[in-house]
């Protein structure tokens, strides 16, 4: 009788044992798991933001040259393939702003990233030189923020 006794104890401790050990196994894989997804979308969120700044620096700077280009005059054929540039960077900018929206639930990152587009694709209407320099340290300061801004958030998010 005491075999059996002994028996059964040992076969529930080793039952016990598994049922344990896969417990928190299950807990651990979740966590790993998690992990792993959150450290995804740090970086893709990383790349929407870096991406989204440096076309923003192109942008500006196709602007300013334009403006230059118009201002300070230069041979036509410059303006054009300049206003073309800006175009197409302007474009390409407010799609990476959309992936931006899309990636993120910061309003204070998502109303920098706006207000930058905003206020350098206003860059081209300056009446004269100063107002272009004020223009351009403006934007310059807005780019800087929204770094600043999106550095804060993703840093934050860092498991």
């Amino acid at each position: 009788m005491q075999a059996i006794v002994t028996s059964m104890v040992a076969v529930l401790g080793t039952l016990l044992g598994s049922t344990v050990t896969h417990v928190f196994q299950q807990r651990s894989a979740r966590r790993a798991e998690q992990g792993t997804r959150e450290e995804k979308r740090r970086k893709e969120r990383m790349e929407a933001y870096t991406a989204y700044a440096g076309l923003l620096v192109k942008f500006r700077q196709a602007e300013l040259h334009h403006w230059f280009c118009v201002n300070e005059g230069t041979d036509a054929e410059d303006e054009v393939q300049l206003r073309q540039l800006s175009y197409e960077l302007r474009s390409a900018t407010q799609h990476a702003l959309f992936q931006l929206q899309m990636i993120t639930d910061e309003p204070a990152l998502v109303a920098v990233a706006k207000e930058s587009f905003r206020q350098t694709g206003k860059i081209d209407r300056a009446q004269d030189r100063a107002d272009v320099i004020t223009r351009r340290d403006l934007t310059r300061d807005l780019i800087d923020d929204f770094v600043d801004t999106a550095k804060s958030h993703v840093q934050g998010e860092i498991p």
